[in-house]
């Protein structure tokens, strides 16, 4: 890019030519995954939470803004595999297990119904740290709880809780209703068997 003499070797120059390298490595990732999409590997090939978010949005993919990169590219890779492996048993396992941390049975009661049994309870990779009151505007403590045995040096963890955001569960649900192969139907059930949810496509 060519940068006027009346700008050259100003601060304005430096943000130029910063932001300039910054799109070009944007663009030398982008071109990257554009090439091997087919095989690519998210999780090495990412680099660039900007790129990791950019995709999640592009392919419908729920992420929070804390999550970590390693996580978010994850369910990418989560997501490119069910979408390359469309209706099997085994992208069906690996979306339920990646989003909602629960196994599945995957049945066929009759032709054309995909039976889908969850063996435990939904949860989710955001964790949350439980923290006891604190006035507006001060940062808040966490609770850590620590323990010692002997001969043992001692441990802390902090207190946390899984949280399930508002309507997290039906969006990942709409998801999969995406990935139905045509024709079938879907049918969610709890651990104790009775239908959760069903998709026609």
């Amino acid at each position: 890019m060519k940068i006027p003499n009346l700008f050259k070797n100003t601060e304005i120059h430096k943000f130029i030519r910063t932001e300039t390298e910054y799109a070009q490595a944007l663009l030398n990732e982008l071109k990257s995954l554009n090439s091997n999409f087919i095989s690519i590997n998210v999780i090495e090939n990412i680099k660039s939470r900007y790129i990791a978010i950019w995709i999640s949005q592009v392919l419908s993919i729920f992420y929070a803004k804390t999550q970590t990169l390693q996580s978010i590219t994850s369910n990418i890779n989560s997501v490119i595999f069910a979408l390359r492996h469309i209706g099997t048993d085994e992208s069906f396992r690996l979306i339920f297990k990646t989003f909602l941390n629960v196994d599945i049975e995957v049945t066929t009661p009759e032709a054309g119904v995909i039976d889908i049994s969850l063996k435990g309870v939904i949860k989710t990779n955001f964790t949350t740290f439980i923290s006891p009151s604190t006035k507006k505007g001060k940062r808040l403590k966490k609770i850590i709880l620590r323990e010692k045995k002997p001969g043992y040096a001692a441990s802390k963890k902090a207190l946390v809780f899984n949280s399930l955001p508002k309507g997290y569960d039906h969006s990942i649900y709409a998801f999969i209703k995406r990935i139905i192969p045509i024709g079938r139907v879907l049918k969610i059930n709890n651990t104790d068997g009775n239908n959760i949810i069903t998709f026609n496509n």
